[in-house]
């Protein structure tokens, strides 16, 4: 099957956040990470849940229902300096390894106000009509503010190292699959020159990145806090300190996988943990 080659043409930070008192147990919740696993790399992208709240739910709908499961990166412009850079997906999937279906779209979404279309930054896709973004999405892999106030932006990478992923992106080749596949296939990227399944920009998965506090005790060996992440491995970092309305966060434990950790060094006084995804 032959095809046709298109022309040629700030470190971010985010954790979620549990804080446990040995007196009393507030929960806080910090932005919403999820994490997009390709056939190239993993990044981690920050959602704005508090200021795109109808975007981020929608998005989580998909994520949590296994709908992006096996998409793929349909679109990818980078091809173009010209135009807007982007790379899209959350259209497509694979059904089987030879059988393309388009993702179940739920209901349309308003358009919200949002920020700037920066580089690193997710925002939703949609047609001509403001209010008709479902589930399709991209990736800004340069600043397109020309976009800003058209399409909302609701999330970013999150690292140096998604970032460099996102550039990893930008930089696949883009054929005219059209004729195999339709129009909006013209702009598809690919690793190899043939439309075989792993030379797709594969999405194996995107979830949630979370770490939920199970239990915590005060034992003679010191304070105990367990904890279950998703994914399992995830690797945490526990930080503590003695007073939440100015007081620094100390980090006590890098990189903890194993899903629990006992301070043994606990303050005399109230002292406040948080497991926090670095």
């Amino acid at each position: 099957m032959s095809l046709v080659r298109a022309p040629k043409p700030s470190h971010l930070f985010a954790y979620l956040w549990i804080i446990i008192s040995l007196l009393a147990c507030p929960l806080l919740h910090g932005a919403t990470l999820v994490r997009i696993t390709t056939n190239l790399a993993t990044l981690d992208v920050e959602l704005f849940d508090e200021s795109m709240p109808v975007t981020v739910a929608n998005f989580l709908n998909y994520v949590d229902s296994g709908r992006y499961n096996w998409s793929f990166i349909h679109r990818s412009t980078t091809y173009d300096p010209s135009t807007i850079q982007v790379v899209q997906g959350g259209g497509f999937f694979f059904q089987t390894a030879n059988s393309i279906s388009e993702i179940a779209a739920d209901p349309p979404i308003i358009l919200e106000p949002s920020g700037s279309n920066l580089r690193g930054t997710l925002a939703m896709a949609r047609t001509n009509d403001p209010n008709s973004a479902t589930s399709q999405w991209f990736f800004n892999s340069a600043d397109n503010t020309q976009l800003d106030s058209n399409y909302a932006v609701f999330g970013r990478v999150t690292s140096a190292q998604g970032l460099a992923v996102l550039d990893a992106f930008a930089s696949v080749s883009v054929y005219n699959a059209s004729a195999q596949f339709g129009s909006v296939f013209s702009e598809l990227p690919l690793i190899q020159p043939q439309l075989a399944v792993n030379n797709f920009i594969l999405i194996s998965s995107i979830e949630r990145l979370t770490a939920r506090i199970t239990s915590f005790s005060q034992g003679a060996g010191g304070f105990q806090l367990n904890w279950a992440a998703t994914p399992l491995s995830t690797p945490v970092n526990i930080e503590r300190c003695t007073d939440l309305a100015g007081g620094a966060w100390e980090v006590i434990s890098t990189g903890n996988t194993t899903g629990n950790f006992t301070d043994s060094s606990t303050p005399a006084s109230r002292a406040f943990y948080r497991v926090v995804i670095p």
